[in-house]
C-alpha cells in the first residue's frame, strides 16, 4: 500500500493499493496505516523555498504519519528512512529538518517498536539527484569540492532496497539508529570516483577543485531568484556546507541491527549499470 499525490499506472499494474492524500492529510494517513504491519517513511523534500517548507515535510510530516500509527488500533512497526545529512543538523535546512524528523518519530512513536536509518548519497537507475555528477562524468569533466580529499560514502539503490527488505525480518527494533554504506569502511573520495569513472568510461575525467568562496555567490543569488520565482532551488548555501563537508562516511556498529548484512554494490560496479540506463532511457 503506498500514499501517492497522483495515480501511478506502473505501481498499480504491480498490484500495490494506492491511497491519494499527502502527509498533511490525516484522512489519507488513517487509511494507510489500518491493518498494516510495518510503516515504511521514506517521503521527503530534498530541495524547498524555505527552511519552514523543510520543516512542514520532513519534520512535521513524519510526525504526523507516526502519530497516526501510534494511534492505530493495531500498532504497526515504523521504519524512517532518514539522512546521513542528520548527523549535521546545522550545515543546513535539509539537514536540520531530518533530524527534527528523527526527534518527531522518538516522541510521537513512543509506543510503537521504530527504527531510523540513514542512508548516505543514494545512486543508481532512475535517480535524478546524483544524475548531474553522471553527466559530468560522461563529459570528461568534473567539478569537485576543494580539497578534493573529503570523503564520502555511497549506497546503490538494490542494496538500500535490500537493506530493508532485510531489516524487515528482524524483530524487535527498539528505537535504533543506523547508518549503511555499500561495503567500503573508508568511503571514496573525489579522486577515488573520478578514476573509477574514468576507468568505466575509458577516457580521461578531468578535475576541477573549486573552492567554496567560488560558489557562494551562485548559491546567494539561486536562492534569491527562487524567493522571486517560487520555484525550489538545488544550490543553496546550506547545500554548500553538505557538499564542503569533511566527512559523510557512514559509522556502522556492528552490534545493532544491521551486523549480518553488508551492501554488495560498490561504486566500481554501481557505476556502469547506472550509466547504462541513464544512456538507455535517453537521460544521457
Amino acid at each position: 500500500r503506498a500514499l501517492v499525490r497522483k495515480q501511478d499506472a506502473e505501481l498499480s499494474a504491480e498490484g500495490v493499493d494506492l491511497i491519494p492524500g499527502a502527509l498533511e492529510d490525516e484522512a489519507s494517513l488513517r487509511r494507510l496505516v489500518e491493518g498494516t504491519d510495518t510503516v515504511i517513511h521514506c517521503a521527503g523534500a530534498i530541495k524547498a523555498r524555505s527552511r519552514q517548507e523543510f520543516h512542514r515535510i520532513n519534520a512535521a510530516g513524519t510526525a504526523a504519519l507516526a502519530a497516526t500509527a501510534a494511534g492505530a488500533r493495531d500498532k504497526p512497526r515504523f521504519l524512517l528512512v532518514s539522512s546521513i545529512a542528520a548527523r549535521e543538523p546545522s550545515l543546513s535546512a535539509y539537514a536540520e529538518s531530518k533530524r527534527l524528523g528523527e526527534a518527531e518519530l522518538a516522541r510521537q512513536g513512543a509506543d510503537l517498536d521504530w527504527l531510523i536509518i540513514r542512508p548516505p548519497a543514494v545512486y543508481g537507475p532512475g535517480d535524478r539527484a546524483t544524475l548531474t555528477l553522471f553527466r559530468q562524468f560522461a563529459r570528461g569533466l568534473a567539478f569537485t569540492p576543494k580539497p578534493p580529499n573529503k570523503r564520502i560514502s555511497l549506497l546503490f539503490i538494490d542494496d538500500l532496497t535490500d537493506a530493508i527488505l532485510h531489516l524487515l525480518g528482524k524483530k524487535p527494533w527498539r528505537g535504533e539508529t543506523l547508518e549503511l554504506d555499500d561495503g567500503r569502511p573508508e568511503g571514496y573520495d573525489w579522486n577515488d570516483l573520478t578514476d573509477i569513472a574514468s576507468r568505466h568510461l575509458g577516457r580521461r575525467i578531468s578535475r576541477i577543485a573549486v573552492p567554496h568562496r567560488m560558489l557562494w555567490l551562485p548559491a546567494a543569488t539561486n536562492e534569491a531568484v527562487s524567493a522571486l520565482s517560487g520555484r525550489p532551488p538545488m544550490l543553496t548555501r546550506g547545500k554548500l556546507r553538505e557538499f564542503f563537508h569533511e566527512d559523510w562516511v557512514c559509522r556502522r556498529k556492528e552490534d545493532q541491527g544491521l551486523a549480518d548484512w553488508h551492501g554488495k554494490t560498490t561504486f566500481d560496479q554501481g557505476f556502469p549499470q547506472t550509466m547504462t540506463w541513464y544512456k538507455d532511457n535517453g537521460w544521457l
